[in-house]
């Protein structure tokens, strides 16, 4: 598991992250939604040591996340930022393969895991192109195979993906796209952390639920369960009704009209 115990974080005398816990699962998708400035990416560079001055726990398997290096902290878990910047020319091909640097493993096993996850990921008829020339939909998926590969391999212990919104400038079929190949990986003893602003995308994949607001958390739980009027009203200050899609058997919003009329700093 990979777990975060009374996590606080602040910037000189302004509080960011207040007691948080929050808990990854191995094979299992968890998504943490929450208005902007709730403290979302900045729990998530917590939890991968990008920020470390903060208190409280992140153990990863049982160990403390602080006593992993570089090195190992990239066998057990890979993340996902929300912008990746690529300058050089690189292939398709190149970018994947940059998701083995630090491994131990040998060129064919390397080339295995390469196929892998670019035939997971639809990317295969990329593979020789330069990543530049791709579109944004291409490119995210590519940088999804990369970090797949990272993690890939199979181990006697849990790894991890960390995605920080993966679909924020994606249209709907990207998006459908990319977090199904998300949920998919579960199955291979992965647990999978997304940060989403779509609440109908969250609860339709996650199978759990942290909603966070001004560095706390609102509610978490089941993902069906906990995706209430009450809790998402409370986290957005915006008034939603939620109904059931009898397609799938799953919950979904739609903000009313007069979701202005509820007071911002409630």
């Amino acid at each position: 598991m990979y777990s975060a115990s009374n996590i606080s974080f602040r910037v000189r005398d302004k509080v960011i992250l207040q007691n948080i816990h929050l808990n990854i699962e191995p094979g299992t998708f968890t998504a943490i939604v929450g208005p902007n400035g709730a403290g979302k990416s900045t729990l998530l560079k917590v939890m991968t040591q990008e920020h470390t001055h903060y208190l409280g726990d992140v153990t990863i398997n049982g160990k403390a996340a602080r006593s992993f290096t570089p090195r190992e902290l990239s066998w057990v878990r890979a993340v996902l930022p929300q912008i990746t910047t690529v300058q050089f020319t690189f292939s398709v091909e190149q970018i994947v393969m940059l998701g083995r640097h630090g491994h131990h493993s040998t060129k064919k096993e390397n080339a295995d895991i390469l196929e892998e996850v670019m035939e997971l990921t639809g990317i295969g008829a990329f593979r020789g192109r330069n990543f530049l020339t791709l579109s944004g939909g291409e490119q995210q998926r590519v940088q999804l195979a990369r970090v797949l590969a990272q993690v890939w391999e199979e181990t006697v212990y849990p790894r991890y993906i960390l995605l920080d919104e993966p679909t924020s400038s994606l249209d709907i079929a990207q998006q459908q796209l990319i977090f199904s190949l998300a949920k998919k990986v579960c199955e291979r003893n992965i647990g999978v952390m997304a940060i989403i602003h779509d609440l109908n995308q969250a609860v339709q994949f996650a199978d759990h639920l942290y909603f966070l607001r001004n560095g706390n958390i609102v509610a978490s739980g089941d993902a069906q369960q906990v995706f209430t009027k009450s809790n998402i009203e409370e986290t957005f200050c915006c008034r939603v009704n939620v109904y059931l899609d009898p397609c799938n058997n799953c919950p979904y919003i739609i903000p009313e009209r007069t979701a202005s009329h509820l007071a911002i700093n409630k």
